[in-house]
């Protein structure tokens, strides 16, 4: 399992299982682990930080409050910058 920092921005204000996601730029975590169901054998998760703080530790940044934001990521409404 690989962990990753990344920089997301919400491109309009969201909500996902009772959390608010207001419209700007996060950090958030990628967690990559083999799958053999998943296109190129891996699976992709992306947490989003809903905290201001900037981390340099994913570990540190997933138990900060974070969310899970995989489905918006793929339907385009958060993205990678």
């Amino acid at each position: 399992m690989a962990k990753h920092l990344i920089n997301l921005e919400a491109l309009g204000d969201r909500g996902i299982r009772g959390h608010a996601i207001p419209q700007g730029t996060y950090q958030g975590v990628t967690i990559d682990r083999p799958d053999v169901n998943a296109e190129g054998g891996r699976a992709v998760a992306v947490f989003l930080c809903l905290t201001a703080d900037k981390y340099v530790d994913t570990d540190e940044a997933l138990n900060a409050s974070s969310v899970n934001v995989t489905d918006l990521m793929q339907q385009g409404l958060i993205v990678e910058i």
